[in-house]
Order: C-alpha cells, then structure tokens, then sequence
C-alpha cells in the first residue's frame, strides 16, 4: 500500500514545513501544487522531499485540488491544506488504521482543531475528512469552501470516524482579527454563484457565514434561514447557520423572547449539542434566572464531556466562562466551596484574561493565611513568567492582601525589573510611607498629571502622618485631592463640587487597599461635603463590589434615610441593602429588605433568586415565609 500527501499551497513559507513534517515519514510521496508562490514555498517543499507542480490559478480551488489528485499514484491519499498539521505523532497510526479498515469505508474522518494563529487560543472543533482513497469518481467540487464528493449518482463516500487519541489535525491559519478580511474576500466570489444556488443550496450557508464575519447581522440572519429553509446538509456544519441566527440575534439585541425561541429550535434540532444549551444558560444568567442557568451550565458540561458528534462545536474554548458564571452563581449562593472550586477550575484552563474572575477567588480567600493564598497562586501561575506575574500584581492592586502583594511586587522587580508602579505598590503593602511617598513624589514631578502617583503619595502622606508631605501634596497636586488634604487637616473647604466626585470616590477605594480604618473613616466623612448626597450610595457600591457588606449596608442606610431621592432610586437601594445582608447571612434582615423592595415595585428576577435562597434557610413557620410565597404564586 502507497500513501501519496497532497496540497495547493501559495506563499505559505511560514507553515508549509510543518505541515510536511507532520506525515513525511508515512507517506511514499508528497505531491504540492503551487498557485503562484513568491516567497520561499517551493525551495521549502522540494527541500523536504516534495514533487512541484504549478497551476495557473482560476479562482476555483476544487480545480487546483483536482489537479493534485491527478498527479497522485498512491492507493490512499492525505490531502492537508499547508496551514494544517498532524499533532502528537499522530500520523504514524495512519496507515494502521487503513490496514484495520473495513471494506465499505472510503475515507478517513477525523477531529480538526481551529487554532487562532495571532493568540494560539482554540475556536472550534470540527470533523473532516483528510484521507481518502485514490478513486476516479472521489473528486473536489466548489470554487470556494471546496469539499469532496462520489461522482457516482446516489453514492457517498463513507467514512470511518478516528478516535480523536488515535488522529489529530490542528489548523492555525485563521485569526479572528483578520475575520472581516477574508469574509469580504469569499463573500464576492459567493454572490458571483448566487444564481446556482437552487444546485447547491449551501452557498446559503457560506454567505451567512462571510455576512456574520463582516458584522452584518440581518444579512446574516437572511442567508442562514433560506439554508435552513432549502432543507439542505452540510456535513459538520449543520449547527452553523442556527448558530448564525443566535449570535446575530444577540448582537443585535433582539427581545429576549425571540432569541429564546430560536435556541429552543436548536435545542430541539441538536439535542445532544451543547453550544445551544450553552446559550441557553447565558440567557438565563442574563435574565437573572440563576438557579436555572447553573444547571444549564451543568447541562452544557455533561454534553460536552459526551460529545462525540462530527458538528463543528466552540464549547471548549468558552469552558472556562462557563465554570465562571457557575462561580458567580455559587457566589450569590454564599456557597464559598463551590464558588471556589468553579472559579479555580475557570483559571486553570485560563489564566490571565479574567482579572474578575482571580478577583473574585481573592475575595473567597483573603482571609486564609498569606502563605496558602501564595500557594494557591503559585499553582495556577508560573511565578517565573512575566505575563503571570504582571497579571497577578495588577489584579491584587484591588484587593486588600498587601502581604500578598508585597511578595509578588518583590519578585517582579527582582526577575524582570522595576517599574515604578510596582515599587511603589510593593512598598505601600509593606508600610514603607516615606520610601513609598519619595518614589511618588518623584513620579509626580516628572508627570504631574499621573492620577495612579497622586492617590499614592497622599495615601502615603496621610498614614506617615508626616505634616510636610501633607503640605507637598497640598501644594503640588491636583485641586481636587487639594482639597480632600485641606478638609481632613485643616479643616477647610465647605463643600465639594460635583466634579470632585469621581477623584474623591477612587481615594476612597484607594484608602480601602492601603490605608487604616481610622483614616478610611476620616475619608468617608467627607461624603457630607457633597451637597449631591447620593454619594452616600455610590460609596456603597464600592465597598459593595469590595465585598464589605457592613460598611455598605450602613452607607445604603444613610442614603435612604436622607429621603432625599427619587422612588426608583429608593427601590434599589432598598434592594441593595437586602442583598447586603444576604452576604451578611442575616437571613431574615434580607428577607424584610427584599420583601419590601418587592411591594416598592422592584421586579427584576434576582429578587425572587434572593428571596428564595433567603427563605430556604429560615426555621418552619416563619412569617416572612408566608409573604414570601403569598409573592411567588401571585399571578
């Protein structure tokens, strides 16, 4: 048995190695047809042993396979394009698995990996034939999205499906970036082929495709319901164009309703696929259905560890999305195991694009001993990289562990070097006020208008109680932290503007992370100096988002009392005040605050999420129980 490997290939001198690579050693002959090449293509191909031919190109891509086909004297032939590669040795088992193969089968089909080349990050799976025997009647058709069909009438060609263990196939030549590119590029040879539509209906599908990768979410749509409508298959592509109509759907923000109906269409269509019940917990996360999106998302899981389909699927790629919406559900809970569990698990597959979600563990944590939050960081990170450890700085600037901190400030400059930021952080967690106010003051004087240095040098002021760095501030910042330093020290400034806001707000979170609790309070007392007094609430939010529910609810409480706003306002902070003594396990205190934020008129579904968890840990006979369910059943 000889095995013949086949491509077309143009300008690929970047990948055009590797591919060959992958299956040199199994095959008798590498046949490559070149469209056209001006870089180092061919030198490489006939380097490694290939047979070049040139083919002048025609804009028809099942033409230029074809040509290779014919030029093939194999009895199986591998047909890879150049930025596809066999991985992990796996085409060694190539010509074991042909010699084991049935009769019947014609083909080999077998799991391919879509890698975005810029980032290395996985988009989809999917399942294609790239082996096949040489046959006469076994050609390629299509300008474009070219695939392989039997010219015998009322034959197919049958496939074997290879365990993904045994065969394995990454593709790395699409990016996300460049999507909009390449779509306008086939989208102007697929209209060209509009009118052979009712031959061949996928071009439906592919225009949908091109549409969706140009942003053009109703022609999306369009396109990807005449395919549905043709009645059409497409081979691993079946889900797509219901995925088309969903993904448009969302962007375009159609009524939540709408959109459900569509993903229990492909519910009902894909049973056993999970990117539709994936959709569906989002949308119930969305909605604030919390209970129901954590076991969609269990759900979505479960299939996803079964799947063994050939339908292009992208669950992989979002499963750490997926165990981080199950830990903010579990969060909500007060379930701290499970939340933990899930949002470790959401960092393990990736790290460090989701600063929520390690601020979110940090919160669960930060009252463990520093050296098991070292520990635990140590074995999600690599603490000699320094993406890792840039990652890990900036996130614990937001939590308040400056041992924490200190010690993975204190690696980054001693591996990679200093920054001035990280010096100073690194020297405020370890209470070092006069280096801290030094570098700052430096920075300062430098860049005057460095709004991360200004917070720093007047917290490090304010905690050295040092009367001339005061002073230094007083003179030399801006007139907002100008006059924060003259109504805490001296005592002036009857008021701040509603421009000093936003500068006052982030000193107090700034205060929070480095500073004491008696200066904190010193700087929340200056709340009563605005004359808007919903800063009282928004002084709320940030300790609310700093997971410090007694200092919130009792700045909720001080807004409320005010009576100073208006009834929505009131509603929510009503509202917010019960979920802060939910976090607070005072059960029955968020009961009476939800309850009440109910009969105000707040609505949104999380209320009855709240309640709910609430009222489940109540002792029987409970009052509140009764108003509850008297809210639940009410028509």
């Amino acid at each position: 048995m000889r095995l013949s490997a086949c491509m077309i290939a143009k300008d690929e001198e970047k990948n055009i190695a590797r591919c060959i690579e992958s299956y040199r050693d199994v095959v008798d002959e590498i046949v490559v047809v070149d469209t056209g090449s001006t870089d180092k293509t061919i030198e490489i191909a006939e380097a490694l042993g290939a047979k070049v031919y040139h083919y002048q190109w025609n804009n028809h891509f099942a033409d230029a396979k074809n040509y290779a086909l014919d030029r093939a004297k194999g009895d199986w032939i591998i047909f890879l394009d150049a930025d596809e590669y066999f991985v992990k040795d796996t085409a060694l088992n190539i010509i074991p698995l042909i010699r084991r193969l049935p009769s019947q089968y014609k083909a080999i089909a077998c799991k391919m990996k879509n890698i975005d080349y810029t980032n290395g990050k996985l988009l989809d799976e999917i399942t294609h034939i790239r082996i096949f025997r040489r046959d006469r009647n076994i050609r390629y058709k299509n300008s474009i999205h070219e695939c392989l069909f039997y010219k015998v009438k009322n034959k197919t060609i049958e496939a074997f499906l290879a365990d993904e263990k045994e065969l394995l196939i990454h593709h790395e030549g699409y990016s996300l970036s460049d999507r909009g590119k390449k779509s306008k590029r086939n989208l102007e040879l697929l209209l060209q082929q509009l009118d052979k539509a009712l031959e061949g209906p996928s071009i439906y599908h592919y225009i949908s495709d091109c549409y969706f990768g140009m942003e053009d979410w109703e022609q999306s749509i369009k396109y990807a319901k005449m395919f549905i409508d043709s009645g059409a298959r497409l081979v691993g592509y079946n889900v797509k164009p219901r995925q088309n109509i969903i993904d448009s759907m969302l962007r375009l923000k159609c009524n939540a309703d709408d959109i459900l109906k569509e993903i229990y269409v492909g519910i009902n269509e894909f049973p056993h696929h999970p990117s539709f019940h994936f959709y569906l917990a989002n949308m119930l996360y969305d909605l604030k259905k919390y209970d129901e999106a954590y076991k969609k998302y269990e759900k979505t899981l479960q299939l996803q560890k079964d799947y063994r389909d050939i339908e292009i699927n992208s669950i992989m790629p979002n499963l750490p999305h997926i165990y981080y919406y199950m830990g903010v559900i579990a969060s909500h809970r007060n379930d701290n195991e499970d939340a933990f569990n899930r949002f470790v698990g959401s960092l393990r597959l990736e790290k460090t694009r989701q600063p929520d979600c390690l601020r979110r563990l940090l919160h669960i944590i930060k009252d463990f001993p520093d050296e098991d939050i070292i520990l635990l960081l140590n074995s999600l990170y690599n603490k000699d990289d320094k993406e890792d450890l840039d990652f890990i700085v900036s996130t614990l600037t937001e939590i308040p562990l400056p041992k924490v901190l200190a010690y993975y400030s204190a690696l980054r400059i001693k591996k990679y070097g200093s920054d001035d930021l990280t010096v100073v952080y690194m020297l405020l967690a370890n209470s070092q006020y006069d280096k801290t106010f030094d570098v700052a003051q430096k920075c300062l004087l430098e860049d005057p208008k460095n709004k991360a240095f200004e917070k720093i040098a007047l917290i490090s002021a304010l905690m050295s109680g040092r009367r001339e760095y005061l002073n230094w501030v007083e003179t030399n910042a801006s007139e907002p932290i100008q006059r924060f330093v003259k109504r805490m020290i001296k005592h002036e400034i009857p008021a701040f503007s509603q421009e000093d806001k936003e500068e006052y707000l982030n000193f107090i979170i700034h205060l929070y992370l480095f500073g004491n609790k008696e200066v904190l309070n010193r700087g929340i007392q200056l709340a009563k100096y605005f004359s808007n007094k919903i800063i009282y609430a928004e002084l709320g939010n940030i300790f609310f988002k700093q997971e410090c529910y007694t200092e919130a609810v009792e700045l909720y409480q001080q807004y409320i009392n005010l009576e100073e706003m208006k009834k929505e306002e009131l509603i929510n902070q009503i509202y917010a005040k019960g979920i802060c003594w939910y976090k607070l396990r005072e059960y029955e205190k968020a009961a009476a605050s939800l309850i009440e934020a109910y009969e105000r008129g707040y609505r949104q579904n999380d209320i009855y999420e709240f309640l709910r968890w609430s009222v489940d840990k109540f002792p029987s006979g409970n009052s509140l129980e009764e108003r509850y369910l008297e809210i639940i059943l009410k028509p």
